[in-house]
């Protein structure tokens, strides 16, 4: 399930555009519409680091997803001649596990790495046995999840399994600078 629509760009290459609506596969749309802003949800566990997975995440042209760290710790795939992250240039690579400074990161201050969320739950209504996942990598949508998951377990105690609505709403920010 996703967040926005590939759009070509004049003369360009097509490029990631968000939408007002949840853009679902054809199991989905038959039951909640063609552009459903809402969803009723189910988690299927207990455990939120399982269901909804956080990690900064750098990626590559080349090479696709290089580093992923908690804050704490990250696994970083470097050039084996340079020990530097791997770039296009880069002709063998190894596994190194490093600090992780988060935001502090260099590649996340370059806007190369950020925050991912990636949240995964039943659609009891959809025919077939499955789990649907929606990714994210906003700020505001990372931090209303989390307090979402956080308010419900405090009300009813659990969230393994409570029929729910994942909505899709405008809210107005006011980011740094």
């Amino acid at each position: 399930i996703l967040l926005g629509i590939l759009v070509e760009g004049a003369g360009k290459a097509s490029y990631p555009k968000a939408v007002d609506y949840f853009v679902c596969p054809s199991e989905v749309t038959a039951v909640f519409g063609e552009k459903p802003k809402e969803l009723r949800i189910m988690f299927p566990l207990e455990d939120e680091t399982r269901f909804a997975q956080q990690w900064y995440r750098c990626y590559s042209k080349t090479w696709g997803l290089v580093c992923r760290g908690d804050g704490e710790v990250a696994d970083r795939t470097v050039d084996k001649a340079t020990g530097v992250l791997i770039n296009r240039n880069s002709k063998e690579s190894t596994r190194q596990e490093i600090p992780c400074p988060g935001s502090d990161c260099p590649e996340f201050q370059a806007k190369q790495c950020r925050r991912v969320m990636n949240l995964q739950f039943l659609i009891p209504e959809v025919p077939g046995l499955g789990i649907w996942q929606l990714d994210t990598s906003s700020f505001y949508s990372i931090i209303n999840v989390n307090s979402g998951i956080e308010f419900i377990r405090t009300i009813c105690g659990r969230v393994k399994m409570l029929p729910l609505e994942l909505s899709l709403v405008d809210i107005e920010v006011s980011p740094e600078g």
